[in-house]
């Protein structure tokens, strides 16, 4: 056989076994949406994802990146959120199609189960690259995708967290690939700024863990043509991650994340006892959570895989030569799992690293990743002593399932007999044997390992069946009998049309006071035609957020509307004058003491009506109303006059006067802003975030314009193109090397 003909059938063979992949994990995919068909577009996704994906397409089809949005009052600082994907064409194509989606629903199912695709398939090429053997790899690439926190949190909604885990096994892929096989540093990159433009900052982490585990790996083997390669595509992928965090940080002082110090609040923090159930599909933490019952958190976010229960039967009599052979590897590999579960298993709050909890996504990804190559290479043994560990170690780990759910312990165990069932067949087949007596039944294996994928396969979708039956279910047997986690549906319409519909009632910049599902919810605002500060933010201005909108901007209390009415000390304007506002919209909670009167049209400012009202809320307007956010809301001296106002700057005329005057803006007080014109200056923001300037007495008319350029902004674009040019130059140069040795 020729070297081609070779190199044909193992791209045959690698192509089949992705074609398997892609089909099993599409299929299981499916199983959530029939227990609940908006099972990809919730919580996050629902009121965060999608219409921060709508604001970005509609930015990208008019030319301009996600930057800034004055009228995102107390948010809408996008550079430095991180996550808007200022510099990622990756977010940029997603956010096009988002806009022009006919259906958010369809579009995030589809796009998550895409997601779970890309994390399967490269979690297959990422063990083949360690020479796993091809159906211990193709088992990987399938339960892989189905670890609980990453299908019950990334998939359901925190949907940056799915994107950034899945394309974590392909970087890792391609960086093996740019390191052993001498490749060039194109993909390697190209996935790398991926990973790391989106934003989510524990993605990044991931990547440069790895990158680490790499250069160690390279020292201790002493190959410093590697530790060269490794260096210079740090350098570029460091100045990536400068650039996409650097405007962030400069602005910390004044956001809801300038976290200090670490603690402990135990919140979404797991305990190191969790993994001794993370075998099993319908195992629970004692970790507090938003969704916290008597103590337990009814989510499977620890679970990683009944895979795991297979530990037992490794056969570790060759361990140490493994350890020999593989040392690259297991150098590769330790790295990012210490950091992940110094993480994982380390305080609640780290600075602004917070909910621990998120780094399963990884450490399910990195244990099954050890646990497949234990399997592959030391192979299994299947004794009578193995069996009677494997039976108490399930035991000990359905007992702490039951210790924490008593009210599961006849469905804790059945489930966990059947995953033991599976799990011992599947030892007994890949320990070599081909025969099987059941009674007075032989059973005969002509190929073991083909048997082998089939019940890894079955015990993979039996697991997420069970999974779907008992959580998240909505007034029936299960709910009455159990008590179980209610995925948060906010019941947001799916469509454009439907949303617009629903903010029909609502003119100019609105602000809803209250928590209900029937208004237009968090980042679904930019989908409309209003401006809101009910925008979804994680970096929000937090002298805004303590003065009057709360920590969660989708959720503003009706408590607050006394003090939308309340004259400001300095002015002596309310607060809704001095933020612009032109519609209020009250909930029908809390005491409803606001609601009631305003419906009767009690207490109803000045300039203000009552323009519809029903079960859930009570809407007032202004008579006239302004659209005016970021413009001139105060003066100390008359005849200030607005000439411009856009989203970067406004300009304004201050007539000649004898003492220095100030001019206020419903502007949040964001870092950045620089007055142009006259000798004015910025002055401290009133009430702490409201943009503030002060102009010296003067004989003359001034034209003065407040302008706003994010800081460092210039130096990340600079950043992102030496980061490019360096790969560019770096391939050029490479590929004429390549040339000229020909």
């Amino acid at each position: 056989m020729t070297i081609k003909q070779r190199l044909r059938n193992s791209w045959q063979s690698t192509f089949g076994a992705i074609v398997l992949i892609v089909a099993i994990v599409s299929i299981f995919s499916l199983i959530p949406l029939f227990f609940f068909h908006r099972f990809y577009f919730l919580d996050d996704t629902q009121r965060g994802a999608i219409g921060q994906w709508y604001e970005v397409g509609k930015l990208v089809m008019q030319g301009q990146l996600p930057i800034f949005n004055v009228a995102a009052q107390g948010s809408g600082n996008y550079l430095a959120e991180g996550q808007w994907g200022t510099f990622s064409p990756l977010v940029w194509l997603i956010s096009v199609v988002v806009y022009y989606s006919s259906n958010f629903l369809i579009f995030a199912s589809i796009f998550k189960i895409v997601l779970l695709n890309i994390l399967g398939v490269g979690s297959f090429l990422l063990a083949r690259s360690m020479a796993v053997q091809k159906p211990y790899a193709i088992i990987y690439g399938i339960v892989t995708p189905f670890v609980g926190f990453t299908i019950f949190a990334g998939a359901s909604s925190w949907v940056t967290d799915l994107m950034v885990s899945a394309f974590f096994p392909w970087f890792w892929w391609v960086l093996r690939r740019f390191l052993n096989k001498n490749t060039g540093p194109v993909l390697a990159s190209l996935v790398g700024y991926s990973i790391i433009t989106v934003g989510y900052v524990f993605g990044t982490i991931m990547l440069i863990a790895v990158m680490l585990g790499a250069f160690i790996a390279a020292i201790v083997m002493k190959n410093w043509t590697q530790l060269r390669r490794i260096i210079f595509l740090g350098i570029s992928l460091a100045a990536t991650t400068i650039a996409v965090y650097l405007p962030g940080i400069a602005i910390s002082g004044v956001t809801m994340r300038n976290t200090e110090g670490i603690f402990n609040d135990n919140f979404l923090s797991p305990s190191l006892s969790d993994l001794l159930f993370s075998f099993s599909p319908v195992g629970y933490s004692e970790m507090n959570s938003w969704w916290t019952v008597s103590g337990v958190t009814y989510m499977p976010f620890m679970y990683v895989s009944w895979l795991l229960a297979l530990l037992v039967f490794v056969n570790f009599k060759q361990t140490k030569s493994f350890i020999q052979s593989h040392k690259v590897v297991l150098i590769q590999w330790l790295t990012p799992t210490l950091l992940t579960f110094m993480l994982l298993f380390g305080p609640a709050n780290v600075g602004p690293l917070r909910f621990p909890v998120r780094m399963m996504a990884y450490f399910g990804q990195l244990v099954l990743l050890l646990v497949i190559l234990l399997v592959a290479k030391l192979g299994l043994k299947f004794t009578k002593g193995r069996v009677q560990l494997f039976v108490g170690l399930m035991l000990l780990g359905t007992y702490l399932e039951i210790a924490n759910t008593p009210a599961r312990t006849q469905s804790i165990l059945a489930i966990n007999i059947i995953i033991g069932i599976f799990v011992a067949a599947i030892a007994y087949l890949g320990s070599g044997h081909h025969k099987m007596q059941l009674n007075h039944i032989k059973i005969q294996f002509k190929r073991p390992m083909l048997t082998v994928i089939v019940l890894a396969i079955i015990t993979t979708g039996f697991s997420l069946v069970i999974q779907q039956r008992t959580i998240g279910r909505h007034h029936d047997e299960i709910q009455q009998q159990h008590i179980t986690y209610i995925y948060p549906d906010y019941q947001m319409p799916t469509t454009k049309a439907n949303i617009l519909k629903m903010a029909e009632k609502f003119k100019g910049n609105t602000v809803i006071l209250g928590f209900n599902n029937h208004v237009v919810m968090g980042n679904d605002w930019y989908i409309t035609n209003n401006d809101s500060m009910n925008v979804y933010t994680p970096v929000g201005f937090k002298k805004f957020s303590g003065d009057f909108r709360g920590g969660d901007p989708t959720r503003i209390s009706t408590d607050h509307y006394a003090k939308l009415f309340k004259k400001d000390k300095q002015t002596q304007l309310p607060l809704a004058d001095l933020l612009s506002i032109d519609t209020v919209a009250v909930g029908n909670e809390g005491d409803r003491k606001v609601y009631r009167n305003l419906i009767n049209h009690k207490n109803v400012p000045a300039g203000w009506q009552v323009t519809s009202h029903d079960q859930y809320y009570v809407v007032i307007q202004r008579e006239k109303i302004n659209n005016n956010v970021g413009g001139v809301v105060w003066s100390s001296i008359p005849q200030v006059t607005e000439i411009k106002n856009s989203n970067y700057e406004v300009t304004i005329k201050v007539p000649a006067h004898r003492d220095e005057a100030k001019v206020v803006f419903s502007r949040t007080a964001w870092p950045g802003y620089h007055v142009i014109g006259g000798q004015a200056k910025l002055s401290q923001p009133l009430r702490g975030y409201l943009t503030q300037i002060k102009v010296p007495a003067s004989q003359k008319e001034q034209t003065i314009t407040l302008q706003f350029e994010p800081p460092l902004f210039k130096a990340s674009v600079g950043l992102i193109g030496f980061s490019v040019m360096l790969i560019l130059f770096w391939s050029v140069g490479r590929g004429v090397t390549l040339l000229k040795r020909k």
